[in-house]
């Protein structure tokens, strides 16, 4: 791949933080967005302390070619089904508000290419929240004029942890998905579970090429 200046948002997350270790070793120059300092992974990443919160004009943001985005708010289990009314105007200011903003000013400052991670079944008309928040996302970036976006709509990450480096919970969804991927085919082959590897290697290194939205099949090619 070309080299390029990235600015990165979520790289303490699951997915981004793999994400971010295969962008370093393409030799990109990357800007980590963080509320906190992680540890560099090599030289050419610098932290960047970031107020997400900030919504003005001169929001600090360096120039860049590219920006990647994996921020999310944490999730209960219970929550990709039903987010309470008392919690939803803090999960679009994560999910809608903070990737918005930050995309607009990269913008602004001449970036053309934004890969994002998103979620399968995605849409800004569902009943779900969850999934509403994440359509109207994709709506809203797709407005910025963008000449490249790469849109990730991943199902469920399997991480492929031990028992005792994850919750039971965790645990037992990703079993789940081992035993059942086989049986979803046809149009359901997009809601398997894929593994974190194929997700954050892909992210990392899809060409950009206009506006495209990705499922299960691209992330295994």
């Amino acid at each position: 791949m070309k080299e390029e200046t990235v600015i990165f948002v979520g790289g303490t997350g699951l997915i981004g933080s793999h994400v971010l270790k295969n962008l370093v070793t393409n030799n990109n120059k990357i800007y980590n967005l963080s509320r906190r300092i992680i540890k560099n992974y090599s030289e050419n990443t610098e932290n960047i302390l970031f107020n997400f919160d900030d919504t003005s004009s001169d929001m600090n943001l360096p120039d860049c070619d590219h920006v990647f985005i994996s921020i999310g708010r944490g999730l209960r289990l219970w929550e990709l089904i039903y987010i309470r009314k008392q919690d939803r105007k803090d999960h679009f200011r994560i999910e809608h508000d903070y990737v918005f903003n930050i995309a607009k000013k990269a913008k602004e400052l001449g970036a053309n290419n934004l890969s994002i991670v998103s979620a399968v079944g995605a849409n800004s008309d569902s009943s779900n929240f969850y999934l509403a928040t994440k359509g109207q996302i994709e709506e809203s970036l797709k407005n910025l004029g963008y000449e490249n976006i790469n849109i990730l709509r991943p199902g469920h990450i399997i991480t492929n942890k031990r028992r005792g480096d994850i919750s039971l919970a965790v645990w037992l969804i990703d079993l789940f998905f081992k035993l059942t991927n086989p049986f979803l085919i046809n149009s359901l082959r997009k809601y398997r579970g894929i593994t974190l590897k194929k997700v954050s290697e892909f992210m990392a290194n899809e060409k950009m090429a206009g506006i495209k939205i990705f499922h299960y099949d691209d992330f295994i090619k």
